[in-house]
């Protein structure tokens, strides 16, 4: 059963791919994909080690007292 699911989706990936309006579609969910996932870095995972420390000895510092701290 597990061998029919992955040949129908298989296959209609390789449908899909075939024509040409499938293989833009795929281009743009790639696209998409890839500047949702910029995004959410930019915006959502900022670097704080970098703005909040100035050298690496603090950044080191400041994350090895976080990760030996008992909360």
């Amino acid at each position: 059963m597990i061998r029919r699911i992955t040949s129908f989706y298989a296959y209609a990936l390789r449908k899909s791919v075939a024509s040409p309006t499938g293989r833009r579609l795929w281009i743009v969910l790639a696209l998409k994909i890839s500047i949702l996932l910029i995004l959410f870095k930019v915006l959502f995972f900022p670097n704080r080690l970098r703005t909040d420390y100035d050298t690496d000895a603090e950044r080191a510092g400041a994350v090895r007292t976080a990760l030996t701290s008992n909360r």
